[in-house]
């Protein structure tokens, strides 16, 4: 009978498939280790590399397949994948947004990229630039540093040290920056209802100029001077405006008038009130942060004002860093063909930029998205890798002007590397309609923010939350698959940047 029953079953390496005959269907997982193939190389069996990138900042791991995922826009663009080294980056409040902007900035300083951030509302960033040993500008009304459009700036300073032709060309990109920053604050003075004509445009060249030519060589203009020089008109202001008498002048451009003197009161006037230039050291590895989170977030105006004025003090620092490279290294050659030798004292590695907050300067009046455009079209003549923050794609695609809303998509169209946090159904649809999404990847990002249940452990006291989308992200370049990865943060980034310290 033994011997029968021996006979039905069937043998296999994992023993006998039959009633009591012993077999296992399941065979263990051997455990699994993430490391680098320098760390791996020649370990048998079982090593096996991922399809995920890792050339870039290390972000974290691959929610699918839990792969560890390391890039980044400059990254990409330095391997040939993206024709722009630019992001954008959305996401709903409290999803981690900075957080995530400052892991991926974080591992391009790391490659010795300088960082030039940004910092409009809640001055986030300003320690973790500290620590890196940047420099930090506080701008506003009762802040620390206060602008002044007249001021050669940064372009100044290179301008000063290097001489010669070169110098003047920088003095004169100067004078072009501050003409474009007064036109600019006063439209933002003006609102989106009165843009400047055409005429207003040209007086206020001839204004600037005009200053420009009265300053002497230990003398800087101030913005207060834009007053003075209205009420006193010159010869060059008449000829360009085609007006005869002052007369004439005043009452042509009275609106103008009206709109330069309110620069100069209230808090606007206060902010535009600095006597000096906001400096820069070449060559800081900490690199520099501009920090605005003094206004308060309901005056659009002034907080648009200084956003856009300090980005254009920010490109002119990062123009003025590399001519300056330039300048040591042409010393640099020189020395060595006479035989000598020089150390060059600034050196060039490339910048990597933060624009937080992106929405709020496109929407403080019409025309302005042109303005923005400038700024950010020329990432890879400047050398610099470009990251802007917003909450939703809706922030740039229902601006009240048609012309600014096709503008605006181009801000997205461009982007090289795309990268959506927690976002509405109705959000992630309108961005389908700019940049390609699938029904799947919607799906996954708009799940993000959902939570499991209606109950969890409270938190103690002292600790740090977080909702259930936090660190979620969707990478996305051009038509390829998105890779959803869960964002990682050292000990080190989580001291430096706490938004959640009054609910600990």
């Amino acid at each position: 009978m033994a011997q029968s029953m021996t006979k039905r079953l069937t043998r296999t390496p994992s023993g006998f498939f039959a009633p009591n005959g012993g077999g296992w269907e399941q065979m263990p997982q051997p455990p699994r280790w993430y490391a680098t193939s320098v760390q791996v190389c020649g370990i048998y069996p079982f090593g096996a590399g991922t399809g995920r990138p890792i050339d870039g900042s290390p972000l974290g791991e691959d929610m699918m397949t839990h792969t560890a995922v390391c890039t980044d826009h400059d990254a990409l663009y330095r391997a040939n994948i993206i024709s722009s080294p630019s992001a954008f980056l959305f996401g709903l409040n409290g999803n981690g947004k900075s957080s995530t902007a400052q892991t991926l900035i974080g591992g391009q300083v790391g490659r010795g990229l300088t960082p030039a951030i940004f910092d409009p509302i809640k001055g986030e960033h300003v320690p973790w630039i500290e620590e890196l040993g940047g420099t930090v500008f506080s701008i506003g009304p009762q802040a620390r540093h206060q602008l002044n459009l007249l001021s050669p700036g940064p372009l100044g300073y290179a301008a000063r040290r290097i001489g010669g032709k070169v110098g003047a060309e920088l003095l004169q990109l100067a004078r072009a920056k501050s003409i474009d920053l007064v036109k600019l604050c006063v439209k933002i003075s003006r609102g989106s209802r009165e843009p400047l004509s055409d005429i207003e445009e040209t007086a206020v060249e001839a204004i600037v100029d005009t200053i420009l030519n009265h300053v002497g060589p230990n003398e800087t203009a101030v913005t207060a001077d834009l007053v003075r020089a209205f009420a006193e008109v010159s010869p060059l202001m008449l000829e360009r405006t085609g007006l005869s008498t002052p007369e004439a002048f005043h009452t042509r451009f009275a609106r103008l008038g009206e709109s330069l003197r309110s620069l100069m009161t209230g808090q606007m006037g206060q902010m535009l009130s600095g006597t000096n230039s906001i400096e820069f050291e070449p060559g800081n590895p900490g690199g520099f942060c501009f920090d605005t989170s003094s206004i308060g977030q309901g005056n659009t105006k002034l907080l648009s004002a200084a956003m856009l004025s300090t980005w254009s003090l920010g490109m002119d620092a990062i123009d003025a860093h590399w001519e300056l490279a330039q300048h040591e290294l042409a010393k640099e050659a020189e020395a060595y063909a006479n035989g000598d030798r020089y150390q060059a004292q600034v050196t060039w590695g490339g910048y990597t930029s933060l624009m937080d907050e992106f929405w709020y300067p496109i929407r403080a009046c019409e025309g302005m998205v042109d303005l923005v455009d400038g700024l950010s079209r020329t990432n890879r003549s400047v050398g610099a890798a470009e990251l802007k923050v917003s909450h939703s794609p809706k922030d740039l695609l229902s601006l009240p002007n048609a012309d600014d809303r096709e503008k605006a998509k181009g801000f997205i169209e461009r982007s090289g590397l795309l990268m959506l946090m927690a976002l509405s159904r109705d959000d992630l649809n309108e961005l389908s309609k700019v940049r390609s999404l699938t029904p799947k990847e919607i799906d996954l990002v708009a799940k993000f923010n959902s939570s499991k249940t209606w109950r969890s452990p409270r938190r103690q006291k002292g600790t740090k939350g977080a909702p259930p989308g936090a660190g979620k992200v969707l990478l996305k370049i051009s038509e390829r698959v998105g890779i959803p990865v869960q964002m990682l943060r050292t000990q080190t980034q989580m001291a430096l940047h706490d938004t959640d310290e009054r609910y600990q």
